[in-house]
Formats: structure tokens, sequence, C-alpha cells
């Protein structure tokens, strides 16, 4: 008997962020730590150096002082135990630091407007067609693999209504990146 697999699109609506986070390789868990401490703005920081100088008991501004090289591991380790909004922002400035390129190339191929990878969308924009959206998806983890199920899947969790043209991709996935038989 062999045991059902969980798929990615599965993973994502029951566990959000936590499931992009598990997909990672714990060198991507690392760049994600490095990328928020370098680049969060301040609120996500400040929230981010009081849950570290709770873990490491140092006081925050100690922590404040410490290099992204020296906090990224712990903050890696502790990223699963964070509240979704702050596990999501891990995941967003991952992409935002280390993949814009691919970003940046899904964008343009699913044909919407965007600055170096972040979306300019008026607030009634229409989601893509699940066509505009599935194809060059498929495209992208054809080219990149996991990094490109990573950046799918956090996509998902960002917005699944508006990016449901991409569940279906992560139906052929399950959730560790390996592919499902079809």
């Amino acid at each position: 008997m062999t045991e059902e697999k969980t798929s990615l699109r599965q993973a994502v609506s029951s566990r959000g962020p936590l499931a992009v986070w598990d997909l990672m390789t714990d060198d991507e868990k690392r760049a994600a730590a490095v990328a928020l401490w370098k680049h969060a703005d301040l609120e996500s920081r400040m929230a981010v150096e009081m849950v570290l100088a709770k873990e490491m008991k140092f006081r925050p501004q100690s922590v404040r002082k410490l290099s992204a090289d020296r906090v990224a591991p712990r903050l890696a380790r502790l990223a699963a135990e964070l509240p979704e909004s702050a596990l999501f922002q891990f995941l967003f400035h991952l992409h935002m630091a280390e993949r814009r390129g691919l970003m940046i190339g899904y964008l343009d191929a699913v044909g919407l407007p965007h600055r170096e990878g972040v979306l300019e969308l008026p607030d009634d924009a229409e989601p893509p067609t699940p066509e505009a959206a599935a194809g060059p998806a498929r495209a992208l983890v054809a080219e990149h693999g996991r990094d490109a199920l990573v950046y799918l899947a956090t996509l998902a969790v960002a917005d699944a209504d508006f990016w449901a043209g991409i569940l279906p991709v992560l139906e052929g996935w399950d959730e560790t990146g390996e592919a499902l038989p079809a």
C-alpha cells in the first residue's frame, strides 16, 4: 500500500507560509534570515529584534548591533515559531534580495505591470487568467526548479485568489518539492 503524499498546493492551503518555509533548504532559510535582517521595515525589524533578544538573553539594543551573519542561524531556527505575518516577511525579503530576476521573468511572462519585480496594480486589478499564470509557472519550474516552487508557493500564500492560476501547478509537486506521479 502506497502512502498518499500531500501536494504542495494542499500544504500551502493548510499551513500557509510554514509550508513554504518547510520546502526551503537550510541555506535558503539562512539567506531569508539575512535578507530580513538587512532589509526589513522598522516594525518588522523591531519585532524580530525582540524575539532574538529574549532568545539570546540580550538587551534589544545589543541585538540591534549584531551582524546579519551572526543572527541568521538563530533567526532561521526561530522563524517557524513566529507568527505567520513575520514568517511571510522572511519569504518576501528572500525573493526581493536573492530572486528578483526570477520574479521579473515570471511577471513579464504573465504580463503584469511591475517595477523590478514588485507588482504595480490598481486596487481593482483582475487576476491573470489561469492560462496566463499557469503556462509561465510551469516554464519557471522547468527552468529554476525548487527556487521557482518556493516563489510560486509564496505567491499562493500571499493571495491564493489572485494567483489561482498557479495552484494547479503546485498540485503537481509534493510538499517537499518532489514531482508527484501524473
